[in-house]
């Protein structure tokens, strides 16, 4: 498996293009499609045969429009629509195959009630749920209090290794947001009380 990682300074975003070894390859969250994300593809020689939407909010699926006049392919989400594109709906638990790849989907709300993650191998693709040190912004306390729960029970059992690619910021890995994310260590601190 490859992974690129594109980041898109129109929505301040990260953009994700994930192939197998033989050229299949998928989208996860496409903020923007500019120049440079087409040469990784095309240089990459990387057929382009799935969408994959975390959340339906702007700066993760602006240029979904975009990039359906290039490469037509199925789009999947937690939504039946996205962008005016009618979606193959996704539910937690899903597995989708992509040549050789394997996509999970992992329902993780809080920040917005279509969050999913997906899990690709030892990588998880964590859009707005899950940051390097931090976690999403939410509406409120509830919405916050589900975001933590989900994200302990959800995604902290994965293993150390696993990598975690964030809709914004720099990638991780679980172990290091068990140990050093403020928001996950804040919530274990008032939850003890």
């Amino acid at each position: 498996m490859k992974i690129y990682v594109h980041f898109s300074t129109e929505n301040l975003a990260n953009v994700y293009v994930v192939s197998d070894n033989e050229g299949n390859g998928i989208i996860i969250d496409p903020a923007y499609i500019d120049r440079e994300l087409v040469d990784i593809i095309e240089n990459g020689d990387i057929t382009i045969k799935a969408i994959f939407i975390t959340h339906r909010h702007e700066s993760h699926t602006a240029g979904v429009g975009t990039l359906m006049k290039i490469y037509p392919a199925d789009i999947y989400a937690s939504n039946n629509e996205i962008e005016g594109f009618r979606t193959k709906a996704l539910h937690d638990g899903d597995r989708i195959r992509i040549g050789s790849l394997e996509i999970e989907a992992i329902l993780v709300p809080g920040h917005s009630i279509d969050s999913l993650v997906y899990r690709i191998g030892d990588a998880i693709f964590t859009g707005d749920t899950l940051f390097s040190g931090t976690i999403a912004d939410t509406k409120g306390y509830i919405e916050k209090s589900l975001l933590t729960k989900s994200i302990r029970q959800r995604l902290m059992s994965l293993p150390d290794s696993t990598l975690v690619y964030p809709g914004h910021g720099p990638i991780s890995k679980i172990r290091i947001e068990r140990m050093f994310n403020v928001d996950l260590l804040e919530s274990v601190g008032r939850f003890r009380k």
